[in-house]
């Protein structure tokens, strides 16, 4: 049996996911532009970007760019995994690979927040 989710869906999975990566984009967008300052719930909570408020948003102005390729390949992989939404392997692949890179994207973002951070 190669039957996918079929394409609603993925369809749901996927436009779910963006929607959820374009409110990580939009969110640390804020956090790099003050809009946001520190705060107990939103942001990277680590100890060097809650030194201080330079620190808090020096390192999220720094992690918006890998946060933003994170979303765009993310979507990316998203569109693969509605694209091979009629087999199953293909599509857990897609969303896999999707999932995995929102992971290592947030990772990769907060290093670099907690670097810029430090610089601060």
């Amino acid at each position: 049996m190669n039957n996918g989710p079929g394409l609603g869906p993925a369809i749901l999975v996927a436009a779910l996911i963006t929607v959820a990566l374009a409110g990580l984009a939009g969110v640390s967008r804020m956090l790099a532009g003050g809009t946001i300052g520190p705060n107990p719930l939103v942001g990277i909570r680590l100890p060097a970007l809650l030194a201080s408020e330079r620190a808090w948003q020096g390192g999220h102005r720094a992690a918006v760019r890998p946060l933003t390729i994170t979303a765009l390949v993310a979507f990316l992989a998203l569109v693969g995994s509605v694209v091979a939404a009629g087999t199953v392997l293909w599509y857990l692949i897609f969303l896999c690979t999707a999932l995995a890179f929102v992971i290592i994207g947030v990772v990769v973002a907060a290093v670099v927040a907690v670097r810029a951070a430090r610089r601060v």
